[in-house]
C-alpha cells in the first residue's frame, strides 16, 4: 500500500481519513473554569454556534473558520502542519476537518513547545502538495473567519504558490475577531473565551482547538449587538482602511493604487511603471505576498486595481 503523501489526494474525505490518530482529530473541548464567572453556556457544540452565525449573518456563500499551526512565523521559510476548518453553508450544513501534515522540515523544539506537534507526529502524513488540489476544491468561493488571520492567510498563500494551485483564500471576504476586538476592545483570543464563556481553553495552539475558539468568540462578538450584521461590513471593519493587501504595502489613497513600503513610498503604480519598470521586476523577485505579486504582474500590463469596497473612490 502506498504511504498517503505519495500521489496527489483529489477526495476531500480521503484527505481527512487516514492516520486519524487522537492527536489529529479531537472531537472534545477542554476549559478551564474561572471561578465566579457568569457565562454563556460552553456545553453549546461547534455546530449550534455556527448555525447561529449563519443565521445571524444570513450568509449567501459557505463561511469557513480556519486556522493553522506551523514550523515557525515566515511564510518563505515556513510550513505547515496542521490545519483544521469548520464550514457553515447557507443552508445551515456544517462540516469539520483536521488534520496533520509533513512539512518536510524538522520542527522546531521552540514551536512544538507551543502547539504539541513533533516530528514524529507528522513523520507519516501527507505533504501540502499532496493535498493542495483538494484543499483548494473544498474551500474555493468561501468566506473566511480566522483570529489573527493575515498569519494563517499569509502561510496558505505562500504553500499553494509553492504548488502551482491557486489559492482559496484570496479576493474573498475575511473577517477577523481579532480585529472586531481592536474595535470593541483589546483581547487575546483566549482573552475574548473567557470574556464571553467565564472559561480559558486548554491545548490553545492546536488548530482545532483555535478554530472552536475562534467561532466562541466570534459569536460572542455578534451577540453585543455592536456589530453590524453582514459578512460585507463585518469584512471591511477588520480591513485596515485602503489596503489592497493583508500587508498594507499597496493601498488605495487619493484614487488610485500607491505603493506603502520602499523607495517609491506613496507613489501611484501606474507612476513607478512609467518611471521605472524594473522596481516591479525586483519586487516579484523578492519575499512579498501572492497578493502583492498578483496586483504587480497585471501592473506590468498596465492594469491596476480598482477602489475597494471600504473606502470611497477618491
Amino acid at each position: 500500500m502506498k504511504h498517503p503523501k505519495s500521489a496527489a489526494i483529489n477526495d476531500l474525505d480521503a484527505l481527512f481519513s487516514f492516520a486519524q490518530a487522537p492527536t489529529i482529530i479531537r472531537t472534545h473541548r477542554s476549559f478551564h473554569k474561572r471561578p465566579g464567572t457568569t457565562a454563556m453556556n460552553d456545553t453549546v457544540s461547534l455546530k449550534t454556534i455556527l448555525q447561529e452565525i449563519a443565521e445571524t449573518l444570513k450568509i449567501t456563500r459557505p463561511l469557513t473558520i480556519l486556522d493553522v499551526e506551523t514550523t515557525g512565523l515566515s511564510p518563505k521559510t515556513d510550513r505547515i502542519v496542521q490545519i483544521s476548518f469548520s464550514t457553515v453553508t447557507p443552508s445551515k450544513e456544517v462540516s469539520t476537518h483536521t488534520r496533520l501534515i509533513n512539512p518536510e522540515m524538522p520542527i522546531p523544539e521552540a514551536t512544538t513547545a507551543i502547539h504539541g506537534i513533533t516530528d514524529a507526529d507528522v513523520e507519516h502524513e501527507p505533504t501540502f502538495k499532496t493535498i493542495a488540489k483538494s484543499l483548494a476544491e473544498s474551500l474555493r468561493g468561501h468566506d473566511f473567519i480566522g483570529y489573527n488571520f493575515r498569519f494563517d492567510q499569509g502561510m496558505l498563500n505562500a504553500e499553494f504558490e509553492r504548488t502551482a494551485v491557486p489559492s482559496p483564500v484570496v479576493d474573498t471576504a475575511v473577517i477577523d475577531p481579532l480585529r472586531l476586538w481592536q474595535h470593541l476592545e483589546t483581547r487575546t483570543l483566549s482573552d475574548a473565551v473567557e470574556r464571553f464563556y467565564g472559561t480559558k481553553p486548554e491545548n490553545a495552539h492546536r488548530a482545532d482547538v483555535d478554530v472552536d475558539s475562534t467561532a466562541r468568540a466570534f459569536v460572542g462578538q455578534l451577540r453585543t449587538n455592536k456589530l453590524p450584521l453582514s459578512i460585507q461590513d463585518l469584512h471591511n471593519i477588520t480591513q485596515p482602511r485602503g489596503w489592497l493587501d493583508p500587508d498594507g504595502k499597496i493601498i488605495w489613497r487619493g484614487g488610485a493604487a500607491r505603493l506603502n513600503f520602499g523607495k517609491y513610498n506613496g507613489r501611484t503604480l501606474q507612476e513607478i511603471r512609467n518611471q521605472d519598470s524594473g522596481y516591479f521586476k525586483f519586487i516579484l523577485k523578492k519575499d512579498f505576498s501572492t497578493e502583492v505579486k498578483a496586483i504587480i504582474t497585471a501592473a506590468v500590463e498596465d492594469v491596476y486595481p480598482a477602489a475597494p469596497s471600504h473606502v470611497d473612490n477618491e
